[in-house]
């Protein structure tokens, strides 16, 4: 896991006076970072070709400043050129450009960008804003940008792609980077939902101390959340021999008016790892059910089911859900996951302050729009349950605390409070062959799985949420995967 900062201000600040470092020296140390992206690009392009003719974007504060570094570094071994989108501002600023100016390297401004010639440009690289962005681009400053977006050729961003806000949105005409070296730390805003179209790549750079110190140079208060890696996956592995089938656990998945969801549910369910498998068709004909054969099918809830997961096409009747919530009520032990239709309960509210632990929630953020106005936090918007989603999210997890919350999107975020720490985690490996119907169900399945074999809430929904992307990123084809193509990718993991 990596830490997220909302921003980095006040740590390169903690880091100068900690360690004695200028800001001129963490700039060197920035376009240091820069110039080795810059002359080793073909891990992430995959083009052979040695670049030759590099354009750097340099606004007029400390994020120009680290472009007019980097083409004095540069100078000689490439055809650099500058375009300037703003004059300098801020001291380093100036002092960057006068030293550039005095190496030779060519200044364009950018108003007379449209003398200049694009086409045989092989990398550009934005210096323009970076972290410091807010507001809109102006008419020609969006025209430019558009411009560079429109090349055919490796982009790099300085931070934070210019047009990227602090918050997560995105300017429209935003710089779209193959490549993001960010600096210092890794910044939340990189992992917003709307960022993952034009971040690329992204790359921490250290500042003239060794990443961890940079971190360290300041308390814990300034982290937002961890980003989870590949790493951070622990998959159910069996290690003991002497087993049954009862002992992974028994899950019932509540079916009704979509049995296909409630199937897809049981069988990723089976698929990670739970020893035994029920679809319970109490409120719902038993036709069609028989037909997977791995799954047991029942009307009633089994008695030694360790986990009921309940939602996924089982339909909007209230009396259903108060029969499940009043059932889970009263078996203490039972553990829960909440999902698609069981978010528009209206005695959802309720049952979150009755069941005291062993609940895991997993909308996507128009399910998280109901959960919202039912808990009582007020009626936004879809987009602005996407937009403040971290707020949103802490704010849920504070008021449920032993409550676990798995908000699906592009980037996926995973938070608990356990009532005296709020842990927040971003899931970065989602890819767009998910977006299509099932696939929550798959995870909603695999959940559930984790529990009933003894997982801890916060736990499964890391590792179902790191599972279910990572074996999205084996299906070769972005269109045409299916939830039991999803299902079958587990076994490679």
């Amino acid at each position: 896991m990596q830490k997220l900062y909302l921003e980095t201000q006040k740590l390169d600040a903690s880091c100068r006076a900690s360690y004695g470092l200028s800001e001129e020296i963490m700039m060197e140390n920035a376009a240091m970072a820069l110039e080795f992206a810059v002359r080793n690009p073909y891990p992430i392009s995959g083009d052979r070709r040695q670049p030759q003719k590099i354009l750097i974007l340099c606004g007029g504060g400390n994020n120009g400043a680290d472009g007019y570094t980097l083409s004095r570094r540069l100078r000689f071994d490439y055809d650099v050129s500058i375009i300037q989108f703003f004059e300098p501002k801020t001291n380093l600023c100036k002092l960057q450009a006068e030293r550039a100016e005095k190496c030779g390297v060519r200044f364009v401004k950018r108003e007379d960008l449209s003398f200049y010639d694009l086409r045989f440009t092989d990398i550009i690289v934005d210096c323009v804003f970076g972290s410091g962005f807010h507001g809109d681009f102006d008419e020609k400053t969006h025209g430019a940008l558009n411009d560079m977006n429109l090349c055919e050729c490796f982009k790099i961003a300085c931070d934070v792609p210019s047009g990227l806000r602090e918050d997560g949105t995105v300017a429209e005409g935003a710089f779209i980077a193959d490549l993001t070296v960010t600096m210092g730390a890794l910044k939340t805003c990189l992992y917003s939902d709307m960022a993952k179209d034009i971040i690329g790549t992204v790359k921490c750079a250290e500042l003239g101390v060794n990443r961890r110190l940079y971190e360290n140079s300041s308390n814990s208060s300034f982290v937002k959340g961890m980003l989870l890696e590949e790493s951070d996956l622990q998959l159910p592995h069996r290690s003991l021999c002497n087993v049954n089938k009862g002992s992974f656990g028994h899950v019932a998945i509540a079916s009704g008016e979509k049995q296909g969801a409630a199937a897809i549910a049981g069988s990723a369910a089976l698929r990670f790892g739970a020893g035994l498998v029920t679809l319970v068709h109490k409120h719902s004909s038993k036709k069609g059910l028989d037909i997977f054969p791995e799954l047991m099918v029942s009307s009633d809830i089994p008695e030694k089911a360790m986990v009921i997961a309940l939602g996924m096409g089982l339909g909007f009747n209230e009396d259903i859900y108060q029969f499940y919530f009043d059932y889970i009520l009263s078996h203490g032990n039972i553990k829960c996951v909440i999902d698609a239709d069981a978010c528009y309960a209206s005695g959802l509210k309720t049952f979150l302050e009755k069941k005291e632990k062993g609940v895991i929630l997993t909308p996507h953020p128009k399910e998280f729009q109901a959960i919202l106005k039912n808990c009582g936090f007020g009626d936004f918007s879809v987009e602005e349950c996407v937009l403040n989603r971290l707020d949103l999210v802490e704010r849920f997890c504070k008021k449920f605390p032993k409550k676990t919350l798995i908000l699906k999107g592009a980037n996926s975020v995973i938070a608990h409070y356990d009532g005296y720490k709020y842990k927040m985690f971003i899931n970065p490996f989602g890819r767009p062959c998910l977006a299509k119907a099932g696939s929550g169900d798959v995870l909603s399945g695999m959940v559930a799985a984790l529990l009933a074999q003894q997982r801890k809430p916060l736990d499964a929904a890391i590792t179902a949420s790191l599972a279910h992307s990572l074996a999205s990123c084996k299906i070769k084809c972005d269109f045409a995967m299916t939830p039991y193509d999803l299902m079958q990718t587990l076994a490679q993991l």
